[in-house]
């Protein structure tokens, strides 16, 4: 099936539903909550009964989102209750903290096809498992909020400005204020069409970078002061222990505060001779670690997913238990 074809599709699927189920990835960040800021509000304007859902949703961390407060960190008593399910920015069924429901759903289809809820997938990211009825994986687009942008424009919605916010602010979240490599021509052509309805770049950008600029600065000294460069192989390497996010922000601050690590580990992609970055930090007995590259013949979600994680070719992430410990030649994960 065509794209535009899977567009319209899934527009009247939601369009006909009685009640649907939003779902974003566990911990989201925010082209997650983003993607469900704007699709709340496409289901107001459709007068559509709703429910949205991420796991581990930390609440009023991003309260400047549209709709924020309407996602749920508390799981659906039942999702057969529901005649959609709409599963965005999630990456994999592993993800959406729904695992076990949704595949209980899909072994019932197997005894009867046409049993609801359908499930639609709007997602940027490489595939790892399909589990959608319906699946519009785009991983070329800079953010599920993109996909978003498309499936309005596809089906001739009139994008109004909380919609155009919460897509402008996917949009830069996940370029990096369009610095990242994933700042297409068309992810630019979208931000000036959001401009003009009303989306408000300055106030975004400030939001999701204004989290407290002398904190900011000293994360970025640390990670510098922390750097691990091997010229033979071209890889650059940095960690945050939890000592020094402790020392270095408050609860509040590291709430919001995500987007940073993201930009840094860009940052530092960007050094000469550095073929591949990696940002490791500690997180609640884990370490979450941010890869990035700038060559066209290195992917380094290949090297996320030998982690558990996955991502683009060019950007990428994983987390997993331990702690880290640094090394004359780096940085390694123990425990």
């Amino acid at each position: 099936m065509e794209l535009n074809d899977k567009l319209k599709l899934a527009f009247q699927k939601i369009s006909l539903a009685n009640k649907i189920l939003l779902v974003s990835h566990t911990a989201p960040d925010p082209d997650a909550l983003s993607s469900l800021g704007a699709m709340l509000e496409v289901l107001d304007i459709l007068g559509i009964e709703k429910s949205a859902y991420a796991e581990k949703k930390i609440d009023s961390a991003y309260s400047f989102i549209p709709h924020e407060e309407d996602i749920s960190n508390q799981k659906p008593e039942s999702l057969e209750a529901f005649s959609v399910i709409l599963i965005l920015d999630c990456g994999s069924i592993s993800r959406t903290g729904l695992e076990t429901e949704l595949r209980a759903i899909l072994e019932a289809r197997r005894l009867a096809p046409d049993r609801t809820p359908y499930i639609i997938e709007f997602d940027h990211h490489e595939s790892v498992d399909k589990f959608a009825d319906l699946e519009i994986r785009i991983s070329s687009k800079a953010s599920t909020t993109e996909i978003v942008y498309d499936f309005l424009r596809a089906n001739n919605f009139t994008i109004n400005k909380t919609i155009a916010d919460c897509i402008l602010t996917g949009l830069i979240s996940d370029t990096g204020n369009f610095l990242h490599a994933n700042s297409s021509f068309d992810a630019l052509a979208a931000s000036s069409y959001l401009l003009l309805k009303g989306a408000s770049l300055v106030k975004i950008s400030s939001q999701l970078r204004g989290v407290g600029s002398l904190s900011a600065l000293k994360i970025w000294g640390k990670v510098f002061n922390n750097i691990k460069f091997n010229s033979e192989t071209g890889l650059i390497s940095s960690a945050l222990i939890k000592k020094d996010l402790d020392e270095l922000l408050t609860p509040e601050e590291r709430v919001k505060v995500t987007d940073i690590f993201g930009d840094i580990v860009s940052f530092m992609s960007y050094l000469s001779g550095v073929e591949i970055a990696l940002l490791l930090r500690e997180d609640d007995g884990r370490v979450k670690g941010s890869l990035r590259t700038n060559y066209d013949d290195v992917d380094v979600s290949l090297i996320a997913q030998g982690f558990g994680g996955g991502g683009h070719k060019r950007a990428a992430g994983f987390s997993v238990n331990g702690s880290l410990e640094e090394t004359k030649g780096g940085w390694r994960v123990i425990g």
